[in-house]
């Protein structure tokens, strides 16, 4: 009888929890073709079929938005490095061939993110080495952005932070090849830390969902303070191997391979109501999309990277000014890519 109740208690929770996780669709309109044109419609706008698919996707796009954002790979730095760069996250699993879906939701994953970093090695501080690791060799960074805006469109407010720790420590020594500094290889290097970022993206819906069947046209007009709120939260700790080159002094090349491993979630909250009208006259009702659901991101993500950085300012040893861009592709469809600014010296 135990064993019993404390299955049913189990099972009981877990319909709740399925309940109170899952978007619901309603559409009232008391005429079976107008039901089923509205529900196809405003599925396929807000991915309601495959919403938790979706959710994942921009958990994914989230935690590749901000990587390389806080951490340099070919700014070879005597003790300092400053910079600025945004970039962007991008999860489908159709690659680049997008078909938008109207007002609502994207049909991929997107996630946004920009960072301002600093960097400092430890190599001129009396460090000492720990066993064979030597902390002259390393070289910590901290980065940070934070941004609102409530009416970047009329019907978009948006709010966005990210914050992260790396530590990069080069157990392989660069070296000059061929003499006056013409040709430096930046030898190889391993970053760690953390990322942490999100977004949270409220929609005021207002526009009308208008699909068309047997020469009518049904409107669904969500009413004023109908809404949607996206968030996508990200806790990522990349394992990072890296080298570059640098070339004639103006020109560098770096690149890597990562594995990350990835926390966090993405939610969505519809709270949208309005009535159902159609063109010619005859058709009323209402129609609503209510309820939340959250995903997280895969795991353990293999991520290639690699990137072009362009030296404004060369020195003998370092790179003064430079400015970079980066791109990052792991499985599963996921890209991301980015650039900024980079000071040294």
């Amino acid at each position: 009888m135990k064993k019993y109740s404390l299955f049913a208690i189990m099972a009981t929770i877990a319909t709740i929890s399925q309940a109170h996780a899952a978007i619901v669709l309603d559409v009232n309109t008391g005429d079976a073709t107008a039901n089923a044109v509205l529900k196809a419609e405003i599925e396929k706008q807000f991915q309601v079929p495959t919403m938790t698919d979706f959710l994942g996707r921009m958990s994914n796009a989230q935690s590749l938005s901000n990587k390389g954002q806080g951490v340099s790979y070919a700014t070879d730095h005597s003790l300092f490095v400053v910079g600025g760069s945004g970039g962007v996250g991008f999860s489908s699993a159709s690659g680049f061939d997008v078909q938008t879906s109207g007002n609502g939701l994207p049909p991929v994953g997107i996630g946004v993110q920009g960072s301002i970093m600093a960097g400092m090695s430890l190599s001129k501080l009396p460090v000492p080495a720990l066993g064979p690791v030597d902390l002259k060799k390393l070289t910590i960074f901290v980065n940070f952005m934070g941004y609102s805006n409530d009416s970047i469109v009329s019907s978009l407010s948006v709010k966005t932070n990210t914050f992260g720790i790396h530590a990069q420590y080069k157990f392989i020594d660069g070296k000059n090849i061929g003499g006056l500094g013409l040709l430096n290889w930046g030898g190889v290097a391993f970053t760690t830390g953390f990322d942490v970022s999100s977004n949270s993206l409220t929609y005021k819906v207002g526009q009308s969902i208008s699909p068309s069947s047997g020469g009518i046209t049904y409107n669904w007009t969500p009413n004023s303070n109908s809404n949607l709120v996206l968030e996508a939260n990200s806790f990522s700790v990349p394992l990072e191997i890296s080298t570059s080159a640098r070339l004639l002094y103006i020109l560098s090349i770096f690149g890597g391979a990562a594995v990350d491993l990835n926390f966090g979630n993405s939610k969505v909250a519809a709270n949208l109501n309005g009535p159902v009208t159609s063109t010619p006259a005859g058709v009323n009702g209402t129609a609503s999309l209510t309820g939340s659901e959250e995903q997280g991101p895969a795991f353990g993500h293999l991520r290639f990277f690699a990137g072009p950085q362009l030296n404004l300012v060369p020195l003998r040893n370092t790179n003064l000014l430079s400015i970079y861009a980066q791109g990052n592709v792991s499985l599963g469809g996921n890209y991301g890519v980015h650039a900024g600014i980079r000071a040294a010296w």
